[in-house]
């Protein structure tokens, strides 16, 4: 009887440091779908102060693009919690094949763009060119392009664009994203299509089809700052 007793002891003691299976990444509770498509899933994640995911499976190459920054305690199947500090704008790329939480360390809520890959995107390559131009006659109203990195897919792009700062007139022969750091406006001359006035907000997103040749003008009152991921 006794000897039954402790084999039962052991076994709930066995079960209690089980660590339960992760769920989906679709199904994480504070992930709302912004975006849907043959190439793209993408959410916004969204913490309070505290606040933590569970425990979730990345099963495709995935991009996040942090809205705010912030810091986060960010925790992989079978190993210990490692902190994380990311900046506004920064972004990140992950291969599938992974299992995480993440909780939000800091003071103020904690949003990231997360952007899933319907196909395998290869291993990222870090470029760092940069651009930087500005209207004629002015110091002020510039423009800045940093290139991120690449996949053997897309590449990444973190692009500034000051009050009254114009683009140069370009063409996009593949479909690209834009993902919104900042509010935004910016009034688009498309060629063959006349003027389009763009207005996002923070943590949403913009999927353009290619095939456009455009300039683009921030006639909004603040800097203008997104992300663009650009298909090869």
């Amino acid at each position: 009887m006794r000897r039954a007793a402790a084999t039962l002891l052991l076994l709930c003691a066995a079960c209690a440091g089980q660590v339960p299976a992760p769920i989906p990444d679709s199904e994480v509770p504070q992930r709302k779908e912004i975006l849907r498509n043959h190439r793209v899933t993408v959410s916004l994640l969204e913490l309070a102060p505290g606040e933590a995911t569970p425990m979730h499976q990345h099963d495709r190459d995935m991009l996040a693009v942090f809205v705010n920054g912030g810091r986060t305690r960010d925790t992989m199947l079978g190993h210990k919690p490692a902190e994380d500090k990311m900046a506004a704008g920064e972004a990140q790329f992950r291969n599938a094949g992974y299992a995480h939480a993440i909780k939000n360390e800091g003071a103020g809520s904690f949003r990231v763009v997360i952007v899933e890959f319907a196909d395998p995107q290869g291993e990222m390559e870090r470029v760092g060119t940069a651009l930087h131009y500005c209207n004629p006659g002015s110091t002020a109203a510039c423009v800045d392009e940093k290139s991120l990195f690449c996949t053997a897919r897309v590449c990444v792009v973190d692009v500034r664009i000051a009050p009254g700062a114009v683009t140069t007139k370009h063409s996009h022969a593949t479909d690209h994203m834009l993902v919104a750091v900042s509010d935004y406006e910016l009034t688009d001359q498309v060629e063959g299509k006349g003027t389009v006035v763009r207005s996002r907000k923070s943590g949403e997103v913009e999927y353009i089809p290619a095939g456009i040749t455009h300039r683009q003008t921030n006639t909004g009152q603040a800097p203008a700052r997104f992300t663009v991921i650009l298909w090869r």
